[in-house]
């Protein structure tokens, strides 16, 4: 097996492994920024529910009536938290990301996990019915501007990081 093909398959694995850990950390920080904002916005919290069997997805309900501007914040704030956080990380670390190929196809996964919560957040938040009927179907324009949104964090990273192909060489010539 050559250099570059055992690389690659390690590179895969670690990946593998990473990714999982990155989606719960995701999902953890979405969902507990609904939570944290909520209770300090007072906004009342009749049931917070991680995986409800209902949408097969994580969702905070409000005893609220109606949409006080409160109850929108707290639907804003899961996402663009989130989203804001693994912006920062990639921004503040972004020579961490240079250093192997492995490192940078993880910054290309927060980029995109990234992107993809800022629209989710905004989608939730500003139309928060629409986003929670749509959240079972992958099909769904959510989906499709989430799908756009991690495209777009792709492209930027790709566009603003060293190339793969550069870390690649250097990795099999070590």
């Amino acid at each position: 097996m050559s250099s570059k093909n055992r690389i690659i398959i390690l590179v895969a694995a670690k990946l593998a492994l990473s990714l999982p850990i990155l989606v719960v950390f995701v999902v953890i920080l979405h969902e507990g920024a609904h939570f944290v904002t909520a209770l300090i916005l007072g906004v009342p919290i009749a049931n917070f529910v991680w995986f409800d069997p209902n949408y097969l997805s994580p969702v905070l309900k409000s005893a609220s009536v109606g949409y006080s501007i409160g109850a929108q914040i707290v639907g804003y704030a899961g996402g663009l938290v989130t989203g804001t956080a693994l912006l920062a990380v990639l921004a503040l670390k972004r020579a961490w990301f240079k250093k192997s190929l492995y490192k940078w196809f993880l910054g290309l996964s927060i980029a995109t996990f990234g992107f993809w919560q800022i629209s989710h957040g905004i989608l939730e938040g500003a139309f928060h019915q629409k986003y929670i009927s749509d959240v079972t179907n992958l099909f769904s324009s959510s989906y499709y501007i989430g799908y756009a949104s991690g495209l777009f964090g792709m492209a930027l990273y790709w566009l603003s990081m060293r190339g793969f192909k550069e870390l690649l060489v250097e990795e099999i010539q070590n």
